[in-house]
């Protein structure tokens, strides 16, 4: 064995087969007065890494290494296909089966739990498998869940896209709906202002059904959490009581007295056996508290704790005579909690108290807290998940019928024959439905009443125009022919310059009518149009050449080279030339001499006409009406002239409106659009 070990030291050895372990032995020489008596030979082996971890960290020298890295892995050693010696969950067989595989190379290998639970049917192993020699061999096992992973690996990011999502919205929320600023006519407000008015309902519901899952969601954490957490500290007070119900009886059967006299190295191992036997710490005080000893010595030693007893737990057991007493108590940063309890004689007497502090208590807490939470994340999050997008289906199931109805309703027309909604469920939409089917019934029989009656107005309104008009020329007309007849009768020597004279004015008064009815027979043949492509620079000339050689009036208006070509009724926009210059002209008062200027400006597929006259403009209140019908600021006329403009431009698809100021001049602004 000396020939197969390694020289560490003068005395000490390592053997260089203890594979799994690691085994030292030293020969020490007994020497007396120069004379070796003989030889001690002291053997060492380590322990299993798997022992219990109950020492106190506030008595760790250095830096506390952190073993959470390692602590999901388990391995093995073989030797010889023979298990050595293992560490963690994972169960390793007695024997290893027998490989090929070249020495000093990797294996990977994946397996599954033998006795799987049904709910966790997605939990394997995997292996790493390394051949050190012929005859040894470590496996090194590690837990692996893909699913799990996955999810774990979801919910991080959508918590991250959530929060993201969340702070964007709210961002964009109170940007529209907070209004801390408001300008109003040249004056600054400052106040806090929040509109909801802009909320969709299918949003509301979405966001309602959210709410109430997640408020669910976290009362339900919240008492879970309180549960588990009351649930583990009352199974970590009964573990501790049972434990230390157990020591005492071991002592009290035994002898303890070799600890309440002189402390010495005899007395402290056998204490410490005792201790580790139950994997605890113990520390052991005389009657009046005083502390007598302990497997934690240097925490006294360094004066984190007091060589006396908890004063609470001292009054309880020694003044109140409980039996037992449970505190939590504190060393620096470490929170533990500790169970007291009295030594008794066997005259039932107290003659020292026995402390099990329960150091581990905090970390193994924090731990299975920390897994509840992991573990309720994911959970929640996957629900979460699911609610929303119920929610969503929920929000569009219930918002698809209102969808729908706004769109029958949008495609309901006053004077039109509208088709009813077909809905066959009886509910509350198929309530309004009925409602709705039943207006629209309504409707109709309305428009077409209304119809009638606003034709019937129509042409009484044209009748009386027409009354008026005609009845304006026939008045003189027939007080004309009075005057004749009695000059005729009466034999008037100037009977010949009179019927001159009224002749003349007859076929004035004729004209008049013969314009009257031309002007009605056009408003009224207005439909009848007929579209035809040309350049609109031509009609504009051909009308501005009638009209330019007038008295006291001029006309400025530049053809271009470049035609622009329209799609319209020539005859209609030639009328409605003639018409707008017309009134210019009608529009100059007596004593100005007239101007009238034509412009225009083409952009991409449309053409401006503007025609601008310096006549007395249109009042304020005659401006909403001066493009109906029959409507006229003259003493004389039909007031169809402007209206006839008006249709012929949106017969050619154009727009038609103007400008005005009093007794300086009216614009009007003609767009249309070029031919295609």
């Amino acid at each position: 064995m000396l020939y197969s070990s390694f020289k560490v030291s003068n005395y000490f050895y390592r053997e260089n087969e203890s594979f799994g372990f690691q085994n030292y032995f030293a020969i020490l020489p007994v020497i007396q007065n120069d004379k070796t008596l003989g030889s001690i030979v002291i053997e060492l082996k380590s322990k299993a890494l798997q022992t219990s971890n109950y020492f106190p960290e506030l008595l760790i020298d250095g830096q506390i290494e952190d073993k959470d890295d390692f602590k999901d892995y388990s391995y093995a050693f073989y030797s010889d296909r023979k298990l050595l010696s293992q560490s963690g969950n994972f169960v390793y067989s007695l024997r290893a089966k027998p490989t090929k595989r070249p020495v000093k190379t990797f294996i990977f290998k994946d397996t599954s739990n033998v006795k799987q639970p049904w709910y966790d049917p997605f939990t394997t192993y995997s292996h790493l498998i390394y051949k050190t020699n012929e005859r040894n061999l470590i496996v090194v096992s590690k837990e692996k869940n893909k699913v799990f992973y996955i999810i774990t690996s979801v919910t991080f990011f959508f918590v991250i896209l959530l929060m993201f999502s969340l702070i964007v919205i709210i961002m964009n929320w109170a940007w529209l709906r907070i209004k801390i600023l408001t300008i109003t006519n040249n004056n600054i407000k400052w106040g806090f202002k929040v509109t909801f008015d802009k909320i969709l309902y299918k949003t509301r519901i979405q966001f309602s059904m959210v709410f109430a899952v997640v408020i669910t969601l976290i009362l339900v954490g919240i008492i879970t959490y309180i549960s588990i957490s009351t649930q583990y500290q009352t199974q970590q007070e009964s573990m501790i009581r049972d434990k230390i119900a157990r020591i005492t009886a071991a002592f009290e059967n035994g002898f303890f007295d070799k600890y309440m006299t002189k402390i010495n190295e005899e007395s402290q191992i056998a204490f410490d056996a005792l201790a580790s036997s139950y994997s605890s710490d113990l520390v052991l005080f005389d009657s009046l508290g005083v502390l007598r000893i302990t497997t934690q010595p240097r925490i006294y030693e360094y004066g984190l704790i007091a060589n006396h007893m908890n004063a609470k737990a001292f009054i309880n057991l020694h003044k109140q005579f409980k039996s037992e007493y449970i505190d939590d108590e504190v060393i620096g940063g470490l929170s533990y909690k500790t169970v007291y309890a009295p030594l008794r004689n066997a005259k039932g007497e107290t003659v020292a108290f026995l402390q099990l502090p329960y150091f581990s208590n905090e970390a193994d807490y924090k731990e299975r807290i920390g897994s509840l939470l992991n573990v309720m994340i994911n959970i929640y999050a996957l629900i979460f998940i699911a609610i929303g997008l119920f929610a969503v289906i929920i929000a569009r199931q219930i918002t698809n019928p209102l969808n729908f109805i706004q769109q029958s309703l949008s495609k309901t027309i006053y004077d039109k024959k509208n088709e009813p909604i077909q809905w066959d469920r009886d509910d509350e939409i198929g309530a309004l439905v009925k409602e709705y089917n039943t207006m629209i019934a309504a409707l109709e029989v309305s428009a077409a009443r209304l119809a009638q009656s606003e034709r019937e107005s129509a042409w009484r309104e044209m009748a009386k125009q027409v009354a008026h008009e005609i009845k304006n020329p026939l008045t003189p007309l027939k007080l004309g022919l009075q005057l004749l007849e009695k000059s005729w009768r009466e034999k008037d020597p100037k009977f010949d310059q009179k019927f001159e004279r009224f002749s003349k004015s007859f076929v004035e008064q004729i004209e008049s009518l013969s314009q009257i009815a031309s002007e009605f027979s056009a408003f009224a043949k207005m439909p009848d149009t007929r579209m035809e492509r040309f350049n609109v620079f031509d009609v504009i000339s051909q009308a501005v050449i009638i009209f330019k050689q007038m008295d006291n009036f001029n006309i400025i208006y530049r053809a271009p080279e470049t035609p622009f070509f329209i799609h319209a009724d020539r005859d209609q926009l030639l009328r409605c030339f003639n018409n707008l210059l017309k009134n210019a002209i009608e529009a100059t008062p007596p004593g100005r001499f007239g101007l009238l200027e034509i412009n225009y400006e083409i952009t991409d597929g449309n053409i401006l006409l503007t025609v601008k006259d310096n006549g007395n403009g249109i009042p304020q209140n005659m401006s909403e009406k001066i493009f109906e019908p029959n409507f006229t600021t003259k003493s004389s006329g039909t007031g169809l002239g402007l209206a006839f403009v008006k249709n012929s431009i949106e017969n050619a698809g154009g727009k038609v409106w103007f400008e005005t100021e009093q007794d300086k001049g009216t614009t009007f602004f003609l767009s249309l659009p070029a031919a295609v």
